[in-house]
């Protein structure tokens, strides 16, 4: 009895472990920038900080051109809060007892977030923010960073843990099938654009090798490639509607597109900002506003 009550708290333990390898917090805040990009050149204005408080402010998301969705840590867990940039506004979304990462915007008045709470228990949830009530589409797959197809209804792309590893499916939310994709994954998934219907592909991280590749997914017949190496091994990407790729290195932005080059760009500085230490990036549809989150 004795003995099954100690594996109980090691097994814990390793849990707790290993949900920390998706979620490390630390200090960050979030800017807002307005932006003008063509090729690979950039124009930078109205820099503004859109995250108020201190603690954790991070994975930022567009839902819309002005709304944004981000994780912010307050009385001691971390809740989704909206900013829309229209109005300069923000708005709590979520106020529960576990802390919500990685939102998204599923259906209208609906979002997705990973939960993550005092027990260590971490799972994917679908949150109705109007009642603020939510359901688990699923309980076997830990899911830490995800993404939806744009083309098939209710699939997710996401890389979860298994084996001491992130390793990347394909989840329907409907059916609850999951399909393996990649192992040895990172936490940054984005749909590439300028794809036709029945041809959507899916970016994702690659850390197989000692420098990490950027690959893609195909959907419609799961075979993986590669398109280009991470700069510095920074896995916090995004994608311009043109198929250039955005990414950073401490205070600097850089570019990557295969038609101008085989090689990451420096596109800007954002050091007279005060903006020291890129990490996740984001960018809305219309490419004129990126948010970024500066860690502290």
């Amino acid at each position: 009895m004795k003995g099954n009550i100690l594996f109980k708290i090691i097994l814990n333990l390793i849990v707790l472990f290993n949900c920390t390898k998706f979620i490390a917090q630390s200090d960050s805040e979030i800017f807002l920038l307005d932006i003008k990009f063509k090729q690979d050149k950039i124009e930078i204005f109205n820099v503004k900080k859109i995250s108020n408080n201190k603690g954790y402010n991070n994975q930022p998301i567009f839902v819309s051109n002005d709304k944004i969705l981000f994780t912010s840590e307050r009385n001691l867990q971390n809740d989704i809060v909206q900013y829309d940039s229209s109005e300069n506004s923000l708005k709590y979304l979520t106020n529960t007892l576990t802390s919500e990462y990685s939102p998204i915007r599923y259906k209208k008045n609906k979002i997705t977030a990973v939960s993550l709470d005092k027990k260590g228990e971490q799972y994917l949830r679908i949150y109705d923010i109007k009642d603020n009530t939510f359901k688990i589409p699923f309980t076997d797959k830990i899911v830490g960073y995800y993404n939806y197809s744009k083309q098939i209804k209710n699939l997710i792309i996401s890389s979860v843990l298994e084996n001491n590893e992130l390793v990347l499916y394909t989840s329907n939310l409907k059916t609850k099938e999951h399909t393996y994709v990649d192992n040895n994954t990172g936490r940054s998934i984005h749909n590439i654009p300028k794809y036709k219907f029945g041809q959507e592909k899916i970016s994702y991280i690659s850390k197989k090798d000692s420098i990490w590749n950027i690959n893609y997914v195909d959907l419609s017949n799961y075979k993986t490639k590669t398109i280009t190496t991470t700069l510095n091994n920074n896995e916090d990407i995004c994608w311009f509607k043109d198929g250039s790729i955005l990414t950073s290195h401490k205070n600097n932005l850089y570019i990557f597109n295969s038609k101008l080059s085989k090689n990451w760009k420096l596109l800007c500085s954002l050091e007279e900002y005060g903006i020291t230490n890129i990490s996740r990036i984001a960018i809305n549809p219309d490419n004129d506003k990126l948010a970024l989150v500066n860690s502290k």
